[in-house]
Parts: structure tokens; C-alpha cells; sequence
């Protein structure tokens, strides 16, 4: 089953520049309203408390039955603290805090699980689907102190621009894999209405501002300053002198942060002359991706 689906696949991507001369294509066009979240040094599993508002917008090209490709983007943001945390409450003293508007464009590709019936006005009336995809998203974590908002990666809260020993600044501008499944319930012949969750794997850490060691105290403070130096280490243990608990680790780097975007969308389809959907020919289907792609 998964070589037959790997297979298809790959004839899919190998016909696309072909798809040419066959019919017009259906296009779906919509917009999402959801909630979003994150896990990472500051909340390990999305927790309710947590979640955020996210809405987004997409496109769809409907060009097998079974297959579409979406171009999707999403606006949310994300937010923990250790003070209110509480899968990970043991570190409550540390008292590290953050949030970041979150900012993504991408393309997904997205697989029906059942097939369709003959004709789109005549698609099942409810879509399961699973997709994947590639993205590319701005974040940007901040804190609030007395009264000011700081930028954390600007203020560089792991030594990173001190002197010394300390990791480079990270950037704000990451790519994710989203993946995720959702359903979609046919309303009218052109209108669908669904839901869907899906998870972003991240390749940084610092969605949270939080990855590795504390950098030192004093040196912060007489480089950075008082507010620099809090924001770096904000711990405070009423049962330890002075309030400051002398954490070697601030963060995991091994463990890459996640973010993810749960919505309800609309989509309303219409056919279009900007692209050809393919009529596959009996050549081309055979018995190996007939109904999986078609």
C-alpha cells in the first residue's frame, strides 16, 4: 500500500507539467479561524491555558480527486510561563515567560481519504484528509517589564552578545513541516466547510527564547544592564537568599520547539482557465493508482 502511494505520488509529480490540454481545473479559495499554541522548554504539551487566537487564508488547486496542493497562510500567536505552567511546573521558580505572534506562508499537499464520485458537484459529503507540506514563518519572542515590551532575541538573553563563550543570535525567520489531518463537510456544490489540526516540527529552539545555559549573572549585568540581566534570569525562590536559584541549564537544545494551528475553514470552489486538471487516460491510471489518486 505504501509503495503503490509513493509510486502515484511520484507519477503525480512527473505529470503535473503535463496536465496541459485535458479540462479545466477547480480552484477553492477560503479563510480560516482557529486557535494556536506551542510546546518547548516553557509548555511541553500545548496546554489549554495557553492557546491563542489564529486565523489564516488559502488557496486550493484541485487537480486529481484525490490530491489537492493548498497555499496556505496563517497569523497566531503562542505564549507560556513558568509561573502558570503546569506540565512542567517544577520550574516554576525559574520564572522564564514569552510571547510571539507567529507568521507563516506555505504550500501543502494535501490527500483525500476516500475517493471522490464521478464529477466534483458529486464529491462525498464528508472528506476525511491527512496532509504535509513545507513553510517558511516569522516569529519574534517578547517579554513585558515594567512596563516596556523587550524583544528577547535583541536583548540577547543567552549571552548572545556578550563576550565570550556564547551562541550566535538566532534568527527570526525559520522554515516548518506542518502535518496534520482534518475533515471537510460539502454544504453546497461549491462550498465546503471543515476542520483540521496541524502540528509545525520547527528546526530552532528559540521559539521560546529558551535553549541552553544561563549566561553570567554580573557579566550581564555590567554589559546589558539591570533589565537585560533580570530578563535573562528572572528566577526567584523565596527559599533561596536573594530570591536567585544558580540554574546551569536555562533550556534543552536538543528538543526543537513545535507550533501548531487548530481552525475551522471555509472553502468556496469555482472552476478556472489559469490551470488544466488532469483527466487521467486509462495508460497512465493501470491498476496501481486507481483509487488513490483518482
Amino acid at each position: 500500500m505504501i509503495h503503490r502511494l509513493l509510486l502515484c505520488f511520484s507519477l503525480f509529480v512527473l505529470s503535473v507539467p503535463v496536465i496541459a490540454q485535458e479540462q479545466r481545473g477547480m480552484m477553492g479559495a477560503g479563510l480560516s479561524a482557529g486557535a494556536s499554541n506551542y510546546a518547548g522548554e516553557l509548555d511541553d504539551n500545548f496546554t489549554l491555558i495557553f492557546t491563542r487566537p489564529g486565523f489564516g487564508a488559502h488557496i486550493n488547486f484541485l487537480f486529481f480527486s484525490r490530491v489537492h496542493i493548498r497555499l496556505a497562510a496563517f497569523h497566531g500567536r503562542i505564549t507560556a510561563s513558568d509561573a502558570n505552567g503546569v506540565n512542567l511546573s517544577g520550574n516554576q521558580y525559574r520564572n522564564l515567560s514569552f510571547y510571539s505572534d507567529i507568521d507563516e506562508a506555505g504550500i501543502h499537499f494535501m490527500y483525500k481519504l476516500q475517493s471522490r464520485k464521478k464529477g466534483f458537484t458529486k464529491r462525498n459529503r464528508i472528506a476525511p484528509y491527512v496532509f504535509i507540506g513545507f513553510a517558511y514563518f516569522q516569529f519574534n519572542p517578547k517579554r513585558e517589564l515594567n512596563g516596556k515590551t523587550y524583544e528577547l532575541q535583541k536583548v540577547g538573553t543567552e549571552g548572545q552578545y556578550l563576550q565570550g563563550a556564547y551562541p550566535k543570535p538566532y534568527s527570526l525567520k525559520q522554515f516548518s513541516i506542518p502535518v496534520g489531518l482534518g475533515f471537510m463537510l460539502k454544504i453546497t456544490d461549491h462550498l465546503d466547510v471543515g476542520t483540521e489540526i496541524g502540528f509545525r516540527k520547527t528546526f530552532t529552539d528559540y521559539l521560546d527564547d529558551v535553549s541552553t545555559k544561563y549566561p553570567d549573572k554580573q557579566q550581564m549585568l555590567a554589559e546589558q544592564g539591570p533589565d537585560a540581566a533580570y530578563l535573562a534570569d528572572p528566577s526567584n525562590d523565596p527559599e533561596v537568599p536573594g530570591g536567585k536559584i544558580n540554574f546551569s541549564k536555562r533550556g534543552n537544545s536538543k528538543n526543537l520547539d513545535w507550533y501548531v494551528y487548530t481552525n475551522v475553514h471555509f472553502t468556496y470552489y469555482f472552476t478556472t482557465a489559469l490551470f488544466k486538471a488532469y483527466k487521467p487516460t486509462n495508460k497512465f491510471r493501470g491498476d496501481t493508482c486507481k483509487g488513490l489518486i483518482f
